[in-house]
């Protein structure tokens, strides 16, 4: 299977926001970004497309539904990272104002929930059983389309790749860019991360 993972694009929203599971909706630009993206796919349309069910997510994956005339199927596992009670407030406002949560949090994020939320090792629980499904249900020579966000992008790469989650921020996800994995027999390799356009071999 070849899995496309495609970051929503940028989103209506202020600077510095704390954007977890917010529910905030695509930007004109976000949106002429995702359309952009879509207009670069050159091979045939993928066996599924997925996406997580935030409606900045939705908005993008209708664009490449538009493309390929196949229906989204939505799925909460691929959400963003839960930020709890911290979602939707501004980062400054989360450090002034709940200094030593967040403090600890921010030195223990991968094993650390935000309050009210998830850690980040949650994250990869449930993309993981997301992606399991998905290779229950598909062959080699299937390619899926899945929707997602920055933070279960990342997610999903540790995962497949076996990446120490610490690192995961040492993968760049742009918004309205790709990254493409490919399993055969059960092993993962990349073929490409964050790009501006889809590449097929």
């Amino acid at each position: 299977m070849d899995l496309i993972l495609a970051r929503h694009g940028d989103v209506e929203a202020a600077p510095g926001l704390c954007l977890g599971q917010t529910d905030a909706p695509l930007s004109a630009s976000g949106f002429g970004a995702v359309q952009q993206l879509a207009a670069t796919w050159t091979e045939s349309a993928p066996r599924f497309l997925f996406s997580s069910d935030l409606k900045r997510a939705q908005q993008a994956a209708q664009v490449f539904a538009a493309r390929f005339a196949i229906e989204p199927l939505f799925d909460a596992r691929l959400r963003e990272v839960d930020l709890g009670d911290w979602d939707g407030k501004r980062w400054d406002e989360v450090m002034r104002s709940d200094a030593a949560r967040y403090e600890h949090w921010s030195a223990n994020w991968v094993i650390q929930e935000a309050p009210g939320g998830e850690s980040f090792a949650d994250a990869i629980r449930r993309t993981g059983a997301w992606l399991a499904s998905v290779l229950s249900s598909t062959h080699d020579e299937d390619t899926v389309l899945a929707v997602a966000h920055a933070g279960s992008i990342r997610a999903l790469l540790c995962h497949a790749l076996g990446l120490p989650a610490q690192r995961a921020y040492a993968l760049r996800i742009d918004h309205a860019h790709a990254a493409r994995i490919r399993t055969r027999a059960g092993q993962f390799e990349v073929c490409y991360v964050n790009a501006s356009r889809f590449e097929s071999d």
